[in-house]
């Protein structure tokens, strides 16, 4: 049929979905304990598979997202592969990642960036274990048949640049050594540090502007030409005050939601999903949403991961605000973890 040729609108696959904390932790720590990391450029990661995509481990038609758990004093092997991927700290004390001989140490909040075909290992250098969220573009790598992986011959690579070398080189990646060209194609730091993030989020807050979709919401930029962090897929962290409920719009792009503190809902098409600090959330393309801080007086955060720039490379991208009820959805149901 024609329609099924030229839809009227985007029609994904992938539906709204929360999983949460409580559960995905005690699956990752069992997996901790089952599971031994050998050569060859193994990881400990849970996939967030979403239920709508009929088995495929990804979380949405364009996203791979997964929640990877490292043992204490344990490395888990060099690798490389074609896939562009991200990760976004959840608990880390003594743990790092090394990119191309270069080993930055990870804290609760940071997002490190891996480009494609850089070799990278994890470690821990104490008995804390250390978790964070995988975001990698493997179902649009998968697609164009585009797929590479590699396994480094060694079981960790050498550091050939000092410790934090991106950090001390370049900031928070507005500066660069006046003697260097600049790097157009990534961003020059492969580590945005929270410290810096939150500065950055609480200076948002005393400007005295807001979306009204998002409330405060930052992109990670590549500050040397602008763009996403990226190119793909691009992040942004999100701080929404206390009673603050944003007004719904929906767009071309999938999100997933990782809730950095906090607690609240957010209704999607019409469902409400209530989250807390550590909850996981997907917003399927072309669905309305809007969110709400159910405090009083402490704020939400919440980190997020989306196909945006992909769409926008492609021309694709477009989005539209709710325009009855003065911006807010009807809520229908409560999500309850059945389709």
């Amino acid at each position: 049929m024609e329609q099924d040729v030229l839809p009227l609108q985007p029609t994904p696959a992938a539906v709204p979905w929360l999983w949460k904390w409580d559960e995905l932790y005690q699956l990752a720590a069992m997996a901790g304990k089952l599971i031994e990391l050998e050569d060859g450029g193994d990881r400990r990661a849970l996939g967030l598979s979403n239920p709508g995509l009929n088995g495929k481990p990804y979380a949405t038609e364009t996203l791979w997202m997964a929640l990877q758990w490292l043992n204490g004093k344990e490395i888990a092997p060099p690798h490389r592969h074609i896939a562009q991927a991200s990760r976004f700290i959840i608990q880390s004390e003594g743990s790092y990642s090394t990119v191309e001989g270069n080993r930055i140490f990870l804290e609760r909040g940071d997002f490190v960036l891996n480009p494609p075909l850089l070799w990278h290992d994890h470690g821990s250098i104490n008995n804390n274990h250390a978790i964070w969220l995988d975001a990698l573009d493997i179902p649009v790598t998968n697609y164009l048949n585009a797929n590479f992986f590699e396994s480094h011959y060694l079981d960790k690579q050498k550091v050939t640049k000092k410790i934090n070398a991106s950090v001390l080189k370049y900031g928070n990646g507005n500066y660069r050594p006046l003697w260097e060209d600049p790097i157009n194609e990534y961003p020059p730091v492969s580590v945005y540090k929270w410290k810096e993030t939150l500065k950055a989020l609480n200076g948002l807050k005393e400007a005295d502007e807001a979306c009204p979709y998002d409330d405060l919401a930052l992109e990670y930029v590549n500050s040397f030409n602008g763009n996403s962090s990226m190119k793909t897929f691009g992040a942004s962290i999100q701080l929404i005050r206390p009673k603050i409920h944003t007004k719904a719009h929906r767009h071309v792009s999938s999100n997933v939601y990782y809730i950095f503190e906090g607690s609240g809902y957010s209704v999607i098409d019409g469902v409400r999903f209530n989250w807390s600090e550590g909850d996981f959330l997907v917003i399927p393309t072309w669905a309305y949403h809007e969110h709400c801080n159910t405090s009083e007086s402490t704020d939400a955060i919440l980190f997020s991961v989306s196909d945006r720039p992909l769409m926008q490379a492609m021309d694709k991208y477009r989005q539209e605000p709710l325009k009855e009820n003065d911006g807010h959805q009807i809520v229908h149901s409560v999500f309850t973890g059945n389709l």
